[in-house]
């Protein structure tokens, strides 16, 4: 149960934000509040960052729109701030790779022992296991969380959680909870804005991956190996073929079973051969050799080499380049974007060999991404949501594990979702009634000061500097009403306000 203080101002919030029309201001209809930005710049600030930061808009205002969008898309040119390395260092798992995680967080030595003789390690054992593997998630959502506010590379951070949701390991499951930050910086980030093939190579072969969608134990015993038969398991051949192909493909259910029996023997161990990398090793004892059929395409049966040609086979398949497009112009523009926007980022898709980054340049050059009647019209994830707020508000992300909590409470905790696609995508699922109300308590709780972690104590969020940082996108009726108000609850009223849900 929060404060006494807490609660009155979140109910005074609530009772002001609700007051405002809900949903229905427009940044065109705010522009008179706010000083003079062009409505592209706040578009492509809204779209390619979480929110803008104190300045953010006037800084691409004076560098122009397109040299800020060029920027965006080549990261790796963008210097990061010194407060982002410092709350980095200070989470030892994220310079861990998956190997040492397993090695330093895993089941002990006599408990790994105790699994290789048949037996199961005892409860107490395996709940200090899960506990280790606990905290080790709980430093990549940290990690995650302060790159999302405080990274200068916001194109990039978007991309990241982009894909960590449609590449999604689903809800927890065995140890797969222990790598999840390592999925994240060794098959996801390296990737992100690359070739959309080689991202689906590197995030295929993880641990996390093969143990959270089962493909660890999709086997086919071959005499040599002792004859026990098959275990198919077209689980994470499902998902993948969704991931790709997307919902209502032309695959069939014996694309799915092709596409396991060349996932076979792929496994989570110490190296064994050239090939084998950061805990994958492929078991050609427990590989299905037969020739496949996937898509119309016969693949034949040369062992690993199979499954580099599947994932070609699927990334390269028009189905992938119309989902991919479709989903990346719904998540920067649209829940229903224009049919000819998507159809042309199929193409350059498509035309670029999967290059993601081409991809996005079309999308963010397009006249559709400026059409008027697209700006202000999304209602912010979750994820979105506190990050715009603490990024609007100066703060900073010393210590992200209260801001990890409210997430969680908001309805979008990391890595939680069992779905094959993780989180909707589209704006229009976040937008509940009983969220709205979480998300006004959450801007409260902000302004007062009471979210540690971000240095963001009681009385520092300034109404006014509020203002000015997200500029035109606060409308008229919210600056009146926060004007009126005691200036600690000033601040509140405009993180609580219906355009702070939107962007």
């Amino acid at each position: 149960m929060p404060p006494a203080r807490i609660v009155f101002v979140t109910r005074l919030v609530l009772g002001l934000a609700l007051a405002l029309p809900v949903l229905g201001v427009t940044v065109a209809g705010a522009a008179e509040a706010g000083p003079a930005v062009a409505p592209d710049v706040v578009q492509a600030v809204s779209r390619l960052t979480y929110g803008p930061a104190p300045g953010d808009l006037a800084a691409v205002a004076a560098m122009g729109v397109s040299v800020f969008i060029e920027g965006q898309l080549a990261p790796e040119a963008i210097e990061e701030p010194k407060a982002l390395a410092e709350a980095l260092e200070a989470l030892p798992t994220q310079s861990m790779d998956t190997v040492r995680l397993f090695r330093e967080y895993g089941p002990p030595a006599d408990a790994a022992a105790v699994a290789a003789a048949g037996g199961k390690p005892g409860a107490d054992t395996m709940r200090q296991v899960f506990d280790r593997a606990e905290l080790v998630a709980l430093e990549a959502a940290k990690a995650r969380l302060s790159r999302a506010i405080l990274s200068k590379r916001q194109l990039y951070e978007l991309m990241v959680a982009f894909w960590c949701e449609h590449l999604s390991l689903g809800a927890p499951k065995g140890l797969a909870q222990l790598w999840q930050g390592s999925f994240e910086r060794e098959a996801v980030r390296p990737n992100a804005l690359g070739k959309f093939p080689d991202l689906l190579a590197a995030t295929a072969r993880h641990p996390a991956m093969l143990i959270a969608r089962g493909n660890w134990k999709n086997v086919v015993h071959r005499e040599a190996a002792g004859g026990k038969g098959e275990a198919i398991d077209p689980a994470y051949a499902a998902v993948l073929i969704h991931q790709t192909l997307g919902p209502g493909g032309p695959q069939k259910p014996a694309d799915t079973l092709a596409l396991a029996r060349i996932l076979t023997g792929w496994r989570v161990g110490a190296a064994r051969g050239a090939a084998d990398t950061g805990g994958f090793y492929f078991d050609v004892d427990l590989h299905d050799p037969s020739d496949k059929t996937l898509l119309g395409h016969t693949v034949k049966g040369t062992g690993l080499a199979e499954g580099a040609a599947a994932l070609d086979i699927l990334a390269a398949h028009p189905a992938t380049a119309r989902s991919i497009a479709r989903k990346l112009a719904v998540y920067f523009l649209a829940d229903e974007p224009p049919a000819p926007l998507v159809a042309r980022l199929a193409e350059a898709f498509s035309g670029s060999g999967g290059d993601i980054r081409q991809t996005l340049r079309a999308l963010f050059t397009s006249p559709e991404f400026f059409d008027p009647k697209y700006r202000g019209n999304r209602f912010k994830s979750p994820l979105r949501q506190v990050v715009s707020a603490v990024r609007a508000a100066g703060g900073g992300a010393a210590d992200a594990t209260a801001l990890a909590g409210v997430l969680a409470g908001l309805g979008q905790p990391f890595y939680a979702v069992d779905g094959p696609e993780g989180y909707p995508v589209a704006a229009g699922p976040w937008l509940k009634p009983d969220g709205l109300v979480r998300r006004v308590s959450f801007a409260g709780d902000l302004a007062a000061g009471r979210i540690p972690g971000l240095g963001l104590s009681a009385g520092k969020i300034s109404r006014d500097a509020l203002a000015a940082t997200l500029g035109p996108t606060v409308g008229e009726d919210t600056l009146q009403t926060a004007a009126k108000a005691p200036a600690a609850v000033g601040a509140a009223v405009i993180l609580a306000a219906p355009e702070a849900m939107r962007y």
